[in-house]
């Protein structure tokens, strides 16, 4: 593959990835009768709401993986960066996941680290996408595209693994991502390893 081709193609092939390797827990826990899936059940207004979280989302990734990524990366050691901005950028994410999909059932610090377990990694591979792509608008349609289907596919959860399975996907979205792109990331690992 060609210099040109790989700019052009493997931002996309990451964002799919990415999605992918989200959503692995899905099929597998639908799979084993742990969840049963519909689509577009929510109230209308939450997919009128789809078009507003498009800028919001923009507006969140240029801020963390724009800005305070880009500042942070030139004052932080080699290596160290990705993991604060990743936390930082959890933030919103878990805070979205407590308001829109509550669980009244289950304790709120237990929700509360699971949406943590699950949001990190995927914010640490949104950073790996916009360092490995060079820039925010590639983690910013991940991002989207994630929430969108978190919106649209509603999950009926039957059992106890299910939260399991979606941490356990969420650990595979930043080593998917990093696959994908490891051409454009080898001079960031490259600058990593030489530290040791």
């Amino acid at each position: 593959m060609t210099r040109t081709a790989e700019r052009t193609i493997l931002p996309a092939l990451a964002v799919v990835a990415f999605l992918a390797a989200a959503y692995a827990w899905l099929p597998l826990a639908r799979a084993l009768r742990y969840a049963t899936v519909a689509a577009f059940t929510r109230p209308a207004a939450w997919h009128l709401a789809l078009l507003p979280a498009l800028l919001a989302v923009a507006l969140h990734e240029l801020l963390v993986r724009g800005l305070l990524y880009g500042a942070l990366r030139s004052r932080l050691r080699v290596g160290f960066a990705a993991p604060a901005v990743a936390l930082v950028g959890a933030i919103v994410p878990v805070a979205a996941r407590y308001l829109l999909f509550p669980f009244p059932a289950v304790p709120t610090p237990l929700v509360l680290g699971q949406a943590l377990f699950v949001e990190y990694p995927i914010s640490l591979a949104l950073c790996l996408l916009a360092l490995g792509t060079g820039s925010w608008k590639s983690s910013a349609a991940a991002l989207y595209l994630l929430w969108a289907a978190r919106i649209l596919v509603v999950p009926t959860f039957r059992g106890a693994p299910v939260p399991i399975l979606e941490v356990l996907a969420a650990l595979l979205v930043p080593l998917v991502v990093a696959l994908v792109l490891h051409r454009p990331l080898a001079p960031h690992r490259e600058a990593l390893e030489g530290l040791s």
